[in-house]
C-alpha cells in the first residue's frame, strides 16, 4: 500500500500541460455516496460551492479528455462525500494557519492517514491540492492543466469526492470505498 501511496503522490507533483473539452449540458449525480442524500448548503462547510465543482469535474469525465500527453476515456462521475470533504477542510486549514503548502499535514500526516480519521474506509484515495485560486472554476482550470491532478479527477479508480476551501488554499479529495 505505501508503494501506491507513494506512487500517488508522484502523480499529484507532476505538472504539465493538459487539453480537454467540456459539456455543461451533463447533469451529474450529485449525492453523498456513504447515504445517498442530496448534496446541500447544510451539509460540511467547505467554502465553495460544492455542487459546482462536482459538477466540473463530472462534465469532463462524462467527456473524457487528455491529461499531459495521456488520452483518459470518459468514466462514470463522482459522488459527493462527506468524509472527504471534512478531510479536506482540515488540510486547507492546516495549510493555510501554517503556510506550509504539501499533501502532508503540518504534523506529519499523511493524505490517506488523514481521510482514514475523517472514518472513510478505502480502498484507494488521491489528493489534489491548490493554493491562490479564488473560484472554483479557476481551481478547476488549474487542477485541469496539470497532468498529474487531471489524472486524479479522470481516475476510474475513484467514485467519490470531497473538496474544501479555506482562504485561497484548495484541497480535493477523491477515494472509493473497500
Amino acid at each position: 500500500m505505501s508503494k501506491k501511496i507513494t506512487l500517488a503522490l508522484l502523480l499529484l507533483i507532476v505538472l504539465a500541460s493538459v487539453s480537454c473539452k467540456r459539456d455543461a449540458s451533463v447533469n451529474p449525480t450529485n449525492t453523498n455516496s456513504t447515504n445517498n442524500t442530496p448534496v446541500t448548503s447544510t451539509t460540511v462547510a467547505t467554502n465553495l460551492d460544492n455542487a459546482l465543482l462536482l459538477k466540473l469535474v463530472n462534465d469532463v469525465r462524462a467527456k473524457g479528455c487528455t491529461c499531459g500527453t495521456t488520452v483518459m476515456p470518459a468514466v462514470a462521475p463522482l459522488t459527493w462525500n462527506e468524509m472527504l470533504a471534512k478531510s479536506s477542510l482540515d488540510h486547507s486549514a492546516d495549510m493555510k494557519a501554517t503556510g506550509i503548502f504539501t499533501h502532508d499535514s503540518s504534523d506529519g500526516t499523511s493524505f490517506s492517514a488523514r481521510i482514514t480519521a475523517a472514518g472513510y474506509k478505502w480502498r484507494t484515495v488521491g489528493e489534489n491540492i491548490a493554493a491562490g485560486q479564488k473560484t472554483e472554476q479557476q481551481v478547476f482550470t488549474d487542477w485541469l492543466n496539470s497532468e498529474g491532478h487531471c489524472k486524479n479527477m479522470m481516475n476510474v479508480s475513484f467514485k467519490d469526492m470531497g473538496v474544501a476551501r479555506v482562504g485561497d488554499y484548495w484541497t480535493q479529495d477523491f477515494g472509493a470505498v473497500q
